[in-house]
């Protein structure tokens, strides 16, 4: 296996034979992208902002190693599927002169000289043991859960000493930050790292960049355009985990302070259903997570869970149309809620601003703390700011509690009651 490769260099036009892939990259990159190019580094770790054009060149990275080592495995890994298939699409652009077999059912990439890459998705760990690794792309990995890197990905690399580059916009100081500081410290021979902001991508247009500057939250700016690792991210939720208390649900009747209020989110299309229900203390007292069952299940379970709580329920009415309320109305004391972008960022700025302030306090679930440490503020590609779950990620915890939690914050009179 080739563990350095010659300097990548710029070069005068587009050429995308297979002889030409042993010598060259295959596109034009810009200062930036080529001082990554150019390290013999084992680990290189870029954080950057976005457009600086991160996906492109840890493409021609994996290509190039792929094509000088056609027997040695290669993945390409990312938080989910959908964004795995970004890079999956990009190779399939720029580079089908080379690829001898496309199969985007198993995402794999046949090159003509044998060398397989594949796509994977980091969302269930234990699927990535067991693999030795010549090459590993880690996209997004701020997104990425550490147990990935640490028990799957990073003892993967060992077999082969294999090489990484690990790009992506940061989300707060996590073990893609530890990565990152190792490659700063010249000590540490196998590991180089970059911060990469927006506006080293010299074909951005400067102007772009002032108007983001002066549009986009402060925070927002930082991390997103200028790849800063801030404390407790950029994220729309500051401190999460100071919020989670060791206890289970569900909790007996005795631990249950006051009126309980409940957000209920329900599953559309391969999303999930959750119901959430907090107390006046206030703390998450009743948590339920589903998916791909039918209406009349679904409808049993929340009728039961607002009965069992006696609670008034929140329900997010957005897109499953009036007949599914009135159909729980008859049964609960219910208020619909039909999200706006104004109505949603109230409720999520309602929840953001009880965590931040240590308000409100949940249990050690998983899926729930994650959802809300990855939930983000986003730039339209109208510059406008929105916030949502990263692309390919579920929001239905977040949209839930922050139902719930809505309620408890505005005590409404409820226009049924529960009969």
């Amino acid at each position: 296996m080739s563990n350095t490769s010659p300097p990548l260099r710029k070069r005068k036009k587009r050429e995308t034979t297979p002889d030409v892939i042993k010598e060259l990259i295959l596109y034009d990159p810009h200062d930036a992208q080529l001082k990554i190019h150019n390290s013999q580094a084992r680990f290189r770790i870029v954080s950057c902002g976005r457009r600086f054009g991160k996906t492109l060149m840890a493409a021609n990275e994996i290509v190039k190693f792929a094509w000088e080592n056609p027997t040695v495995t290669t993945w390409w890994v990312a938080p989910v599927y959908p964004q795995a298939t970004i890079g999956f699409k990009a190779i399939r652009r720029v580079f089908k002169d080379a690829i001898r077999e496309l199969n985007a059912t198993k995402l794999t990439i046949t090159l003509k000289n044998g060398a397989v890459i594949e796509f994977k998705s980091a969302e269930r760990p234990d699927n990535l043991r067991g693999e030795g690794l010549g090459f590993l792309v880690i996209d997004e990995a701020s997104l990425v859960q550490k147990e990935a890197w640490i028990e799957a990905l990073r003892p993967a690399l060992s077999d082969n000493k294999g090489r990484l580059i690990a790009i992506g916009t940061p989300k707060g100081k996590n073990w893609f930050f530890e990565l990152w500081t190792r490659g700063q410290d010249p000590s540490q021979t196998d590991y180089e790292s970059w911060k990469m902001s927006t506006a080293e991508n010299p074909y951005i247009d400067p102007e772009e960049i002032d108007e983001l500057r002066r549009t986009l939250p402060e925070r927002v700016y930082k991390q997103e355009v200028e790849a800063e690792f801030l404390e407790g991210g950029g994220g729309v939720f500051r401190n999460v985990h100071e919020c989670v208390r060791n206890y289970s649900l569900p909790l007996s009747p005795d631990k249950i302070v006051g009126a309980v209020k409940m957000g209920v989110d329900v599953a559309k299309y391969e999303d999930f259903t959750v119901i959430a229900a907090v107390d006046e203390e206030p703390k998450l007292v009743y948590f339920d997570r589903f998916n791909q069952i039918d209406w009349e299940l679904q409808k049993g379970r929340i009728i039961s869970a607002a009965r069992e709580l006696g609670a008034q329920v929140f329900f997010d009415s957005t897109g499953v149309g009036d007949p599914i309320y009135e159909d729980l109305s008859k049964e609960i004391w219910i208020e619909s809620i039909k999200f706006t972008n104004q109505t949603k960022q109230n409720i999520i700025n309602n929840l953001s601003l009880g965590i931040e302030q240590r308000k409100l306090t949940i249990p050690n679930i998983p899926v729930l703390i994650n959802e809300l440490l990855i939930y983000q503020y986003d730039i339209t590609a109208t510059g406008k700011v929105r916030m949502s779950a990263p692309a390919g990620h579920h929001d239905d915890c977040v949209i839930g509690l922050a139902l719930a939690y809505w309620g408890l914050s505005n005590d409404t009179e409820p226009r049924i009651r529960m009969v």
